[in-house]
């Protein structure tokens, strides 16, 4: 993954419910870093953005859970110049009636976006019936680390 001069290698293990994924981080030829974190799932995808428009990259790694589900969770990173700053969410798996997963995530210039279907009462979890819910989330200060906050300006559900 690369963002103007900063390039990213993500590579975790094929197998497992609770993986570890490897991250290095480089400016031009330099090393900035290099760490591990234990994600829940499968790694669903990896971008890299600059959601606050602040020209330094942010790197985000896409899980989904094993199971039915397949629950969608973002991980995060902001490369400051003189550190890094993990990315959270916040009220991700909850505040969405009919939720039970399928999740789709990717950046799309300055929001995060994601969708997922809602389901009736009664749906099989392989069987919604509802709507498509999309949901813009904003990249924000929160203290030492950032926010990913859903803009509920720009929510919105369609028919399947």
């Amino acid at each position: 993954m690369r963002f103007n001069i900063y390039s990213f290698t993500v590579t975790s293990a094929d197998s497992g419910v609770v993986r570890d994924v490897a991250v290095k981080a480089y400016r031009g030829s330099l090393l900035l870093t290099n760490f591990r974190v234990r994600i829940d799932g499968a790694v669903a995808g990896v971008e890299v953005g600059d959601l606050d428009t602040n020209r330094l990259p942010e790197l985000y790694i896409y899980s989904t859970s094993g199971g039915s589900g397949s629950f969608g969770h973002v991980y995060g990173w902001q490369f400051l110049p003189e550190r890094i700053a993990t990315i959270q969410t916040t009220s991700w798996l909850t505040g969405h009636d009919g939720y039970m997963g399928h999740d789709s995530l990717w950046v799309e210039r300055d929001v995060l976006c994601r969708t997922f279907p809602t389901y009736n009462a009664g749906d099989a979890n392989a069987q919604p019936t509802g709507k498509t819910r999309l949901v813009r989330y904003r990249l924000r200060p929160a203290g030492e680390s950032f926010v990913l906050i859903a803009d509920p300006q720009t929510e919105q559900s369609t028919d399947r």
